[in-house]
């Protein structure tokens, strides 16, 4: 295949690819109207497309203007990709085809307190599962995403925090999967991720902010398309806004973050201090586990743990407010495991205070939704980083 020009960057290549993903077969001036791109500019961007074996000509319209428009549609199984998301209580992992469908799935282990040596040899293993659940060739595959919790050195591929034990700060994260599978490997932001996985899934707008809960809270942003990142793709801590200045300390150094009054793991520490509700929580669970089983427990009724849901999913939406307030967005998706079943609820506790709260609210509405899939999403985007890190290459070949 041939390199990209510099003259062509991946959002317009990316832009294209997400059109014709989300709209089916399109023509060049289909493309071009939507994009606000010029012929010249698409014409080229479809020429890279399909250069890179990612598109081909599937047909013809008939045009008021002399010759039939030609149709452009995605080679879903040109190329694949494979997406992980794991955190300290749980993972997941997915192949995707270039079209944006998830061709194969399998929950992995969760890594607990085990070394990374430990987590990646689990990680390779499920790989190498999931591409023969998918009967997907080696080559055929561009890459392994990785999204996991930060903060992390996105390029790099390593994590810079010591969770969940010491032996994980500074480990070559990406470069120890990509020598145990012979894939390349990408890092991303585990909430970020989930954004891209909820366009890639059709399940938002162009623009929305994503709140994302599993092990901790975090939050992501997409801004016309496109994942907003900070200064080191570490932004947008959404757990580690404080809710209440006088509260317990966090290890960040603040107090009373979200994470640490909101998050499954707070919400389990305080159920195990009810007698009634410590019975429901097996014992040795995971805080994310034990989390699950609590939310059961208020969707069947039990008072008890319908406070304590209540009390999460009020500092939830208080956060989550600021977060609208800050980036004035239209549309705040839930992601993550722990919306699993209580998903609605959260949902609908946040519409009803950003409905009363949000400081533009008399200007537009802000819609709140449930991912397509809570659980899949991050590692759906994942994997459809790597897609798009070969369109941001000049050297792609």
């Amino acid at each position: 295949m041939r390199s990209f020009g510099a003259d062509t960057r991946m959002p317009t290549l990316a832009a294209v690819l997400d059109l014709i993903r989300a709209h089916g077969a399109m023509s060049r001036v289909e493309l071009a109207e939507a994009t606000g791109l010029t012929a010249a500019t698409m014409t080229h961007a479809v020429r890279k497309l399909i250069g890179l074996g990612l598109v081909h000509e599937v047909g013809t319209v008939p045009s008021n203007q002399g010759s039939p428009r030609r149709l452009l549609g995605i080679r879903s199984d040109a190329r694949y990709m494979v997406g992980i998301q794991f955190d300290t209580y749980a993972g997941i992992g997915v192949v995707v085809d270039v079209a944006g469908d998830v061709v194969a799935q399998r929950d992995l282990p969760a890594p607990g307190r085990r070394t990374p040596e430990a987590v990646i040899a689990d990680i390779a293993a499920t790989v190498g599962l999931l591409l023969e659940d998918a009967a997907v060739p080696r080559e055929r595959v561009l890459g392994i995403g990785l999204a996991t919790y930060g903060p992390q050195d996105r390029k790099a591929g390593i994590l810079l925090t010591p969770q969940p034990t010491p032996e994980w700060q500074g480990h070559p994260l990406a470069a120890s999967l990509s020598e145990a599978t012979g894939f390349p490997v990408a890092v991303e932001n585990d909430a970020t991720a989930a954004g891209i996985g909820i366009q890639t899934l059709g399940g938002s707008a162009s623009s929305f902010a994503v709140v994302y809960m599993s092990g901790g809270i975090g939050a992501g942003l997409i801004l016309d398309g496109h994942p907003y990142r900070g200064a080191t793709s570490n932004g947008l801590e959404l757990g580690h806004i404080s809710v209440d200045a006088f509260g317990p300390p966090c290890d960040c150094g603040n107090r009373g973050c979200l994470d640490r009054v909101a998050g499954p793991t707070s919400i389990v520490a305080q159920a195990l201090d009810h007698p009634a509700l410590a019975e429901r929580i097996e014992r040795g669970a995971d805080p994310l586990t034990a989390f699950l089983s609590i939310a059961l427990a208020a969707l069947g009724g039990d008072r008890a743990a319908a406070d304590l849901i209540d009390t999460s999913t009020q500092r939830l939406a208080i956060a989550t407010v600021t977060l609208v307030n800050l980036f004035d967005i239209g549309r705040v998706v839930l992601a993550g495991r722990a919306f699993t079943d209580i998903g609605p609820v959260y949902r609908d506790a946040l519409q009803t205070m950003l409905d009363a709260a949000v400081f533009m609210r008399r200007v537009h509405t802000v819609q709140v939704e449930l991912a397509p899939d809570v659980a899949q999403a991050p590692a759906v985007g994942a994997a459809t980083v790597v897609l798009r890190n070969l369109l941001e290459s000049p050297d792609a070949t």
